[in-house]
């Protein structure tokens, strides 16, 4: 092929990919710009659907926030505030397309994540995400009942595109320490009994300094899961029994131990909580640190060289 050859084929190569832009929008515009979400009262939202291959269902009941399908469960509350405040910030949007032919060219397409939002006035809006821009600073969404493609000023895809793990409440206990009567963990033969009378604390009748236990049952209720297990699983290695007893009188019971080993993982560090009869995975290092405190606990206070 010669040199003159190969250059009109580049040209033509050129040409045939403006006119593939020129398809994909019948018009185009840098210039006009929009607030997609400037009529939502994120104040009144009650509701949000999300389907990213996914359809996964959120209400606002009583002030708080479920996941109501495919599972019921609690909503994480930071993943929530942080969807409703990225929306009612009301972020500026351009509008880069007045009419779309082929929605495959901003990831409009099958492959786009959809969000219905609900308002407790009766308003609601959807729209859809696409691609996110090159920069990854902003996305291109379409809102439902518009021809428009907006490139809107921040990236939505991170949010909302999310599995259903990551719009659950990953805290086991949700319980302040200053609601806790007593503490037991069972690690082997010995049981370690912490009772809290208003300030003070002992373990098995002897007296620990506050910031020792109350540091050691804040971790315990204020530790956060990794994932969820939602079948049945069974333990391999139980490290660690546990009972909490609240100043109601409620009693939580349950256990931290490595799930069983099969051909497909090599088990993961659990922990059960018998209020919601829900296992969660937590990370392996937890447990590890659990065994060191109680141990240096029982030297330093329980042992006879210590008395």
């Amino acid at each position: 092929m010669s040199r003159t050859t190969k250059i009109l084929s580049a040209i033509v190569a050129v040409l045939a990919g403006v006119y593939a832009i020129q398809k994909f929008t019948t018009k185009t515009s840098t210039t006009q710009t929009s607030r997609p979400f400037a009529d939502l009262d994120t104040s009144k939202v009650t509701a949000l659907n999300v389907n990213f291959g996914e359809d996964i269902r959120l209400q606002k009941v009583a002030g708080s926030w479920n996941v109501v399908s495919p599972i019921l469960f609690p909503a994480d509350p930071g993943q929530m505030s942080m969807v409703l405040t990225r929306l009612a910030s009301n972020p500026s949007a351009s509008i880069v397309a007045d009419n779309l032919s082929d929605s495959s060219a901003y990831g409009l397409g099958g492959g786009a994540g959809s969000v219905s939002v609900s308002t407790s006035s009766g308003k609601s809006m959807t729209f859809r995400i696409g691609n996110a821009t090159p920069d990854l600073n902003g996305t291109y969404i379409s809102m439902e009942g518009e021809p428009e493609v907006f490139q809107l000023a921040t990236n939505l895809r991170p949010l909302f595109g999310r599995s259903l793990t990551g719009w659950r409440d990953k805290r086991i206990f949700n319980i302040p320490v200053s609601d806790i009567a007593s503490l037991d963990l069972a690690l082997g033969d010995t049981l370690f009994h912490f009772t809290r009378n208003d300030t003070s604390w002992n373990v098995n009748g002897v007296s620990i300094p506050s910031v020792k236990a109350e540091g050691l049952a804040g971790d315990i209720v204020g530790a956060m899961a990794t994932g969820f297990v939602d079948s049945t699983l069974s333990p391999s290695k139980v490290m660690l029994d546990y009972g909490i007893t609240l100043l109601s009188r409620e009693h939580l019971t349950g256990q931290i131990f490595k799930s069983a080993e099969s051909e497909f993982s090599f088990g993961e560090m659990c922990i059960s909580n018998s209020a919601n009869n829900q296992i969660y995975t937590i990370a392996p290092t937890f447990p590890e640190y659990l065994v060191r405190e109680l141990l240096a606990i029982k030297k330093a206070y329980l042992s006879r060289e210590s008395s």
